[in-house]
């Protein structure tokens, strides 16, 4: 560890939920601001199979009861850069509400369960078991978790991935610019991408956009949270600190 990472780890006044909160937004600033973050090192490719035609599906009719809330999260996520109108496109999937599982809130995204996900070349990269995670927080006393804000969307699309990845609406056709739910392999796709990114950390595992960390003790649990921050900012991404948990004792 650095001499300046141990000195921020020794800055710390207390171990309370809060101060730790605000020790790290007085570190890593950027890593807390509002809006999306941008993944720094890397963009997400999806590649279709060989001979795969373009699949085209119309647009579905948006229940009467959700439609403000849809027109109101196509907004924010043209805004955001998420999402980016175009006039054409060969292959299209139609939009989708779904219920978030924590808040009930809806969320808008694409059905490419309709063509898209059957094309798509597979992506190798394993996603953890239960079994993987608990074996690296064997051996921990002290617990936190970090979420990521807007998980996936803090990871453009390559260029040329981006004409696969477009939404059929009320309001015609938007082209994600970030990397969707929904698409078959962007759950590996972010979790490669996760796993660089904690790669050489001790004490740290990441399940998808829940990143765990553990120590021995106290003091080992802070150098490694701080270790973490460290990275999170180099890669770009943001946190929300809201639905983070620090130190938790297992």
């Amino acid at each position: 560890m650095t001499y300046h990472m141990n000195m921020m780890v020794n800055e710390l006044k207390s171990s309370d939920t809060e101060s730790i909160g605000k020790e790290l937004k007085e570190k890593f600033p950027e890593v807390f601001l509002e809006g999306l973050g941008t993944c720094t090192k890397e963009k997400a490719v999806l590649t279709v199979k060989d001979k795969s035609s373009p699949v085209f599906i119309g647009k579905r009719p948006v229940p009467y009861g959700a439609l403000e809330t849809v027109e109101q999260e196509l907004d924010r996520l043209e805004s955001l850069g998420v999402l980016k109108k175009v006039n054409h496109s060969s292959w299209a999937a139609p939009l989708v509400c779904v219920k978030k599982k924590d808040t009930g809130a809806l969320r808008i995204c694409a059905d490419f369960k309709t063509g898209l996900n059957a094309a798509l070349e597979d992506e190798d990269h394993p996603i953890p078991t239960p079994e993987d995670v608990f074996a690296t927080l064997n051996g921990g006393t002290v617990f936190s978790t970090v979420d990521l804000k807007d998980a996936y969307f803090q990871i453009e699309l390559a260029e040329e991935s981006k004409p696969l990845l477009t939404v059929n609406t009320h309001r015609g056709l938007y082209q994600y610019q970030r990397l969707p739910f929904g698409a078959k392999t962007a759950p590996m796709v972010f979790q490669r991408i996760m796993d660089k990114m904690i790669t050489g950390l001790s004490g740290v595992t990441a399940y998808l956009d829940d990143v765990i960390i553990v120590g021995r003790d106290e003091k080992e649990h802070n150098e490694n949270l701080f270790e973490l921050f460290q990275r999170i900012a180099e890669y770009g991404f943001r946190v929300k600190l809201e639905k983070c948990s620090f130190l938790r004792e297992g």
